[in-house]
């Protein structure tokens, strides 16, 4: 089997995986990290639980989309350092996050949690109302949303990847 089509074969794999957790247990921050932790072995115990409160938008609040903060977060661990007085580092990090919005604005439009809802369902649904996450049910949220989260995984194991040969290349 050739290089790509076995990272082809890893890309199917973790959107899969991400679209299949965020169907079957929900939380699409914490769905994408884990998708991109269980394929590519980035973060641990405490970072996947870490990611847990940043769905839906941030904690229900429809802000930045809950999936896009995952990879965020999984680029992080790629790309950042833990030395707090290395600029550089923070610099580079930063600018590679601001290339993971781009990519995932390119796909979806945004990187809204809101929009992105509109886009899909027709409205947004505050999923802190139980009334709404009901409807967001009977709308087809977990049918949308999991394509979300689907396909954000693999733009940021995409991303990741193409990262991570760089770096390799520039040693």
């Amino acid at each position: 089997m050739s290089k790509e089509t076995s990272r082809e074969d890893l890309l199917d794999k973790i959107e899969e995986t991400a679209q299949y957790y965020e169907k079957e247990f929900h939380g699409c921050s914490r769905c994408v990290f884990k998708a991109l932790q269980d394929h590519l072995h980035l973060g641990d115990g405490p970072s996947l639980k870490a990611s847990t409160p940043l769905a839906a938008g941030v904690a229900m609040r429809g802000e930045t989309c809950g999936a896009f903060i995952g990879g965020l977060l999984a680029v992080g661990i790629v790309t950042a350092h833990e030395d707090l007085k290395d600029s550089d580092a923070l610099n580079s990090s930063l600018a590679e996050g601001f290339r993971l919005a781009r990519k995932v604005e390119k796909e979806f439009g945004t990187t809204n949690c809101t929009k992105i809802q509109t886009d899909r369902l027709g409205r947004f649904y505050s999923l802190a109302d139980p009334e709404q996450y009901k409807a967001f049910i009977q709308a087809g949220g977990y049918v949308e949303c999991p394509k979300v989260v689907g396909k954000i995984a693999r733009i940021t194991a995409e991303f990741i990847l193409d990262y991570l040969e760089k770096m390799r290349l520039n040693v």
